[in-house]
């Protein structure tokens, strides 16, 4: 029998197909008076053969497809996405309850489904996206598609359903509330959704394509182009028809093709001016819109202990919008329903910002030194026992020669072997 058999966790199947699932008004709690209006123009019936007679849905934020394109395609944009979402789930998790019953089987089910990829996989699309999606079966978590998944609210805000568009409302489904867990990210105004993170960028990375397959390719190709040449003789200067035609020749000339001239044409290739765009400064300065968009400076891949002071609280960010998420919308439904998840400390794994950390707390008298070395896994009273030396050891340093064949070399010296070493200090004549 597989491990879940064992577990007090029961499946269900409670979406439907073609038809609207059931909707309690206020229940569990109530969404108050207040009205989105965009949803009680949405909401009002068919007039006149005119109006929403189909499945009501709230249309999504923004172009689910470019923000995929752009993540897929642009590997600078894919990693600042993926890094903070990493630094988030890599740490692990604690189930906080007073049972501990209920912590070991929640623990062994989210072990099982491994729970640390799903979150980070969960919210690396709720940044991409702006709203990401798993579904709760009763004995697992199966991530769902943000690109056809909508949500529909009533006027007030409370949610009715989930819809997941396949193309066919007769085979499309509709989720109950709590058959969804879902994160969004950067919640905005009054809407459903959240903003995607690759959204306010699509800007920066169409003038970096730009400048690095457009005016990259003209720089190569006109590099070789650029000349200061000096024409006639300081007896015979040159006409303006005569310079004329030799501009004309040059400008004619091809990519790498041979400059052939007499000796009263002077020369000279310029390696580049100021008029020649500044191509490199031009790339960074986008480079560095970039990841202060996407919350990961630009340091953290060289000088990661400058990055530290934006990037860590932006991972707690996440972790704390991943928290909330699950203890209001899965941990209730978990056996007694009183349980909390809980991401560890974020851990940089970093030897030297650990020995600053260890300082800093031991000057201010957080922590006693015996604390420190109990956490690097040393003896907190700072005494090292003395392991006994094993028959045959090599304690000579000889390469391949044991304890017996040294003995047996100090034997043969004999007593009258004295040490070198002039331990008087004099020195004899």
């Amino acid at each position: 029998m597989a491990l879940s058999d064992y577990w007090p966790f029961n499946r269900r199947s409670f979406a439907t197909k073609g038809t609207n699932p059931p909707f309690s008004k206020d229940d569990p709690r109530s969404y108050g008076a207040g009205v989105i209006k965009r949803l009680q123009l949405q909401n009002q019936p068919a007039l006149f053969g005119k109006g929403n007679t189909g499945t009501l849905k709230e249309p999504q934020i923004g172009d689910n497809r470019t923000y995929m394109n752009v993540y897929l395609a642009d590997p600078i944009v894919r990693t600042l996405i993926d890094l903070p979402c990493m630094y988030a789930a890599k740490d692990g998790f604690d189930i906080v309850t007073d049972s501990d019953e209920d912590r070991d089987n929640i623990t062994a089910l989210f072990e099982e489904i491994n729970i640390e990829q799903l979150l980070y996989t969960w919210l690396r699309n709720g940044r991409i996206f702006g709203t990401s999606y798993m579904e709760w079966t009763g004995d697992n978590l199966v991530l769902r598609s943000s690109q056809n998944m909508f949500i529909q609210r009533d006027p007030n805000g409370q949610v009715m359903y989930y819809y997941q568009d396949l193309g066919d409302e007769g085979e499309s489904i509709r989720f109950e509330e709590n058959e969804l867990i879902v994160y969004r990210n950067n919640p905005f105004d009054d809407y459903a959704y959240g903003l995607s993170d690759i959204h306010p960028i699509l800007y920066l990375v169409d003038l970096k394509d730009y400048a690095e397959r457009d005016i990259g390719a003209a720089l190569n190709k006109y590099a070789t182009s650029r000349f200061d040449i000096s024409a006639g003789l300081p007896d015979m200067p040159y006409g303006p028809d005569k310079i004329n035609e030799i501009v004309d020749a040059f400008n004619s000339l091809e990519p790498g093709e041979d400059i052939i001239h007499g000796n009263d044409i002077v020369v000279k290739e310029l390696q580049g001016t100021q008029r020649a765009f500044e191509y490199g400064k031009y790339t960074d300065d986008l480079l560095k819109k970039i990841h202060v968009a996407l919350k990961v400076p630009i340091t953290m891949f060289d000088k990661p202990e400058q990055a530290r002071a934006i990037f860590e609280p932006y991972v707690r960010h996440l972790q704390s919008a991943v928290e909330a998420a699950l203890n209001a919308q899965l941990m209730p439904q978990l056996l007694g329903g009183d349980a909390l998840f809980k991401f560890r400390q974020v851990n940089v794994d970093d030897a030297f910002v650990k020995a600053k950390t260890d300082m800093i707390y031991l000057s201010e008298g957080v922590l006693s030194p015996g604390e420190v070395r109990s956490e690097r896994g040393l003896n907190p009273d700072g005494v090292e026992e003395l392991q006994d030396t094993a028959e045959n050891a090599n304690i000579s340093g000889g390469k391949d020669q044991d304890k017996k064949e040294e003995s047996a070399r100090t034997e043969k010296r004999g007593a009258g072997n004295q040490p070198a070493a002039n331990t008087t200090g004099d020195k004899k004549e």
